[in-house]
């Protein structure tokens, strides 16, 4: 239990808080898709749109990996869980560094 967690544990507040950025990232995405269309943009020809999509596909498989804990392979899932978690977060700084590289190109 940490003051960040409002008096959960971890365990019980890393679903939330991950179903919440995953939200917050979905919202910023419609913003994204609507000015590559005002500016005539193909969204493949952006960086930053690419490590979006890779990204939201890391978090969706992310929150289906927890439905496996409880099975036979609940092991592997945990592990693949870890790892794939420590990857979507390498993709959501590649995200985060072509959006700086595009928000200085204006």
């Amino acid at each position: 239990v940490t003051p960040l967690t409002l008096g959960e544990t971890i365990r019980e507040a890393h679903p939330k808080i991950i179903g919440g950025a995953f939200f917050f990232f979905l919202l910023g995405g419609q913003g994204g898709l609507v000015l590559l269309d005002t500016q005539g943009k193909s969204i493949l020809e952006s960086p930053h749109a690419l490590t979006a999509a890779l990204s939201v596909a890391a978090l969706a498989t992310q929150a289906l990996l927890p439905k496996l804990f409880a099975t036979e392979n609940g092991a592997l899932a945990r592990d693949a869980h870890a790892y794939l978690g420590t990857a979507t977060m390498a993709l959501l700084f590649a995200h985060l560094a072509t959006g700086v590289n595009l928000g200085l190109s204006f």
